[in-house]
């Protein structure tokens, strides 16, 4: 199973599409093998959170942005959707297995989760980080939570509760161990450790300021530990090629936007609403 994208991520209004423009930053020399693509598309605005998912279950992830000013979804090629409000966290997954990422929005106000099509229910609590995935592999994801202040991650119908991390541990769930399904995982910010449940001990990748961006970048069915390293734009990817793609400020977005084998190094640039994608796989250039 790929690991599927980020857990915390958005579309925005087409009026802001007004052609391509310039890339992010250079990139390496690419190797003679390898075709490298380059793309810059405008999507979104400052204040829009970017939700990359594949809506449309073509096999590639789809540009996309949640406005919380208007509780709208703008994803590229689609008509903008009215679903949630301010101070919503959206948290688009596939949630009934049939290809497709669903609409779904995280209110901490009150612990629901509406998932648009299914329905609503409540898992969760104010300071809860919401972690969708298929955790068991079941080709559908899950509506799982963790806990900061107490480092424990809950998985209706699942686990057990399960402790695993601390209080400013980040969680990077996602397929490490070529398992079938995204494994418990967290990212500590002050060693520069990820923590694997199952892994036989932690992994120390990434320094303080560093941001976790894992991704399946060589195809190979599991993901990689990654950081991205805003001081410099560069991707440090565990047992691959570092990229260096992306300013300070960006938004590290790693997926499958092209419908290659492995996931592209993408950044959102918050402060114009541009995507940057850099892929050194075979795949179709964005349209």
């Amino acid at each position: 199973m790929r690991c599927k994208p980020a857990i915390v991520g958005l579309v925005a209004a087409a009026s802001a599409a007004a052609g391509l423009a310039t890339t992010a930053h250079a990139e390496p020399a690419a190797r003679a093998d390898v075709r490298v693509v380059t793309q810059a598309i405008p999507w979104g605005q400052s204040g829009d959170l970017p939700v990359p998912r594949n809506y449309v279950g073509d096999g590639k992830v789809d540009l996309a942005v949640f406005r919380p000013s208007t509780g709208t979804w703008y994803v590229r090629g689609a008509s903008p959707i009215q679903f949630g409000q301010a101070g919503d966290i959206p948290v688009p997954a596939d949630y009934d297995g049939d290809g497709r990422a669903e609409l779904a929005l995280f209110r901490p106000s009150n612990g629901y989760w509406y998932i648009r099509g299914i329905g609503q229910f409540v898992w969760g609590e104010t300071n809860d980080l919401p972690v969708p995935s298929d955790y068991i592999d079941d080709i559908s994801a899950e509506p799982g939570i963790f806990r900061p202040s107490t480092g424990t991650w809950y998985i209706p119908d699942v686990f057990s509760p399960i402790v695993w991390g601390a209080a400013d541990d980040v969680p990077v769930p996602a397929d490490y161990l070529a398992d079938g399904h995204s494994d418990i995982a967290v990212y500590r910010p002050a060693t520069g450790q990820w923590f694997v449940r199952g892994a036989a001990a932690p992994i120390a990748w990434g320094l303080t300021g560093d941001v976790p961006a894992p991704g399946d970048f060589d195809g190979d069915g599991k993901a990689e530990p990654t950081t991205f390293r805003p001081s410099t734009g560069v991707w440090f990817v565990r047992g691959g090629t570092n990229v260096t793609w992306g300013l300070d400020g960006d938004v590290p977005l790693p997926a499958d936007y092209l419908g290659g084998s492995a996931d592209d190094h993408v950044v959102w640039r918050p402060s114009n609403g541009i995507w940057y994608l850099h892929s050194d796989d075979s795949g179709t250039p964005a349209s």
